[in-house]
């Protein structure tokens, strides 16, 4: 199928300007406590966010430099599904050349031959579960007008319009090179905007997947790598869906997911975890499937959503000037505030801080906005509410006008009048002394 060049283009240029209004509206990771879990995180960098609030509970190195491996092939899926929108009916074929670079390599493929046509809702299939290097080389080759490396400056081009500033991509499916890199906090990033595209995730999920026939082969199937999603494995856990396992010696194991229970959702990330081998080299333990059901087990067992603050809840005072009959105002939490919080913490446990001013003056309604409070918990603000006053207090004429004499009084012209005036007052007097004394001496009669 040819490719529409100016298409895909027009189509990429419309999703930054889409992605940018996202951004314009503040859309982002929410700033928050974050906790300890009481155990070892084996992996070298993880995170560990909270999809329903944004809150990040769980963090470890998240902006320290990493080795993806096979977890760069979601922003490779992210391309496709991008700018491709009929995923059927765009069609491939594998060229030659794209097998040279794996010749006399052990990597994962999805036995995809050169000359095998495929569309690229089955290639993308072949990167999410079978994790098939070829097939993101034939990807790339396809989208980049057949330049592997272009389609590597997109998908590095791409991260960083979806916020990621430690990342950096050469190649298409993550094999090591030490220009290949990104962060937990970036690939949160990447991973939080891949489940956002209809259909990504439910190819992430699946567990086995049937192409059928092809060209060259009769019949064609691939397996999930991801055995945290198949039932009967040691890894099993039922929450976890999707979406991408990488290994490298040099990267170590890597591995981002999702998991729901209980109405709460999670991403987590996990980079860099130690590859556990027997002394015949066999892998006994995957680590990064380890700490990601530990933090998994956790968060789930462990948090959930409790009101901080109560809308309405008296909270403060604040000295009130000219009202009638009264000198402090009480002022209340016009919000309700919520957050993801460990069971064990309660509404007492968050510390206030106010943001006020020493005062405010009559008039004054029940619900204006008079300052904000800042809840606190762990050293950290968790959120804001703002402050209402709580009744309406009328202005006392009398106290009114004496705090307007009182502060003519204080003015510096009215200072400087009473000045002028009593300088005024001495200068003539003194004016009028001289004045006499010269004509007692004008009269005084001569001998």
């Amino acid at each position: 199928m040819r490719k529409d060049t100016f298409l895909r283009r027009a189509i990429r240029r419309t999703l930054a300007l889409g992605l940018a209004a996202v951004t314009a509206l503040g859309l982002s990771v929410t700033a928050s406590a974050t906790y300890a879990p009481p155990f070892d995180v084996s992996a070298e960098a993880a995170l560990l966010v909270n999809l329903n609030t944004g809150d990040i509970i769980y963090e470890k190195n998240a902006d320290q430099r990493m080795y993806p491996a096979s977890l760069t092939k979601l922003m490779t899926c992210i391309l496709a599904f991008e700018m491709c929108p009929d995923l059927d009916g765009t069609t491939v074929t594998a060229k030659a050349y794209i097998y040279d670079e794996f010749y006399g390599l052990n990597v994962s493929t999805g036995d995809i031959r050169r000359g095998e046509t495929m569309t690229m809702r089955q290639l993308i299939y072949a990167m999410l579960m079978q994790s098939a290097n070829e097939a993101a080389s034939i990807v790339a080759d396809y989208l980049g007008d057949g330049s592997i490396p272009y389609f590597a400056e997109m998908m590095t081009e791409r991260a960083k319009e979806l916020g990621c500033t430690g990342t950096n991509f050469v190649n298409p499916h993550g094999l090591f090179d030490e220009n290949q890199y990104t962060t937990a906090r970036d690939m949160y990033l990447i991973a939080k905007h891949a489940i956002s595209i209809p259909g990504f995730l439910e190819i992430a999920s699946t567990v086995h997947y049937e192409v059928g026939s092809t060209n060259i082969h009769e019949s064609l199937a691939w397996n999930t790598t991801n055995t945290m999603m198949r039932k009967g494995t040691t890894y099993y856990y039922e929450p976890v869906k999707g979406l991408k396992t990488g290994t490298l010696p040099e990267a170590g194991k890597c591995f981002v997911s999702t998991a729901s229970q209980d109405g709460f959702d999670y991403l987590c990330v996990v980079l860099g975890a130690p590859i556990v081998q027997d002394e015949n080299g066999r892998e006994i333990d995957n680590k990064a499937f380890d700490d990601t059901k530990k933090l998994y087990e956790w968060v789930f067992d462990t948090f959930s959503i409790k009101t901080l603050m109560e809308k309405g809840r008296d909270v403060t005072e604040i000295p009130l000037r000219l009202a009638k009959d009264v000198d402090y105002m009480k002022l209340a939490s016009d919000e309700r505030f919520s957050a993801l919080v460990p069971d064990e913490i309660e509404a007492s446990s968050v510390v206030l801080e106010y943001e006020l001013p020493e005062y405010i003056t009559a008039p004054v309604k029940k619900g204006d906005r008079v300052g904000t409070a800042r809840l606190i918990l762990a050293g950290e603000q968790i959120g804001e509410v703002p402050l209402v006053a709580t009744f309406s207090a009328e202005r006392s004429a009398v106290a009114y006008a004496m705090d307007r004499l009182e502060t003519v009084t204080l003015s510096y012209w009215f200072k400087f009048g009473v000045v002028f005036l009593a300088s005024f007052v001495v200068f003539y007097i003194i004016l009028m002394v001289l004045r006499n004394r010269s004509r007692r001496r004008y009269r005084r009669p001569q001998r």
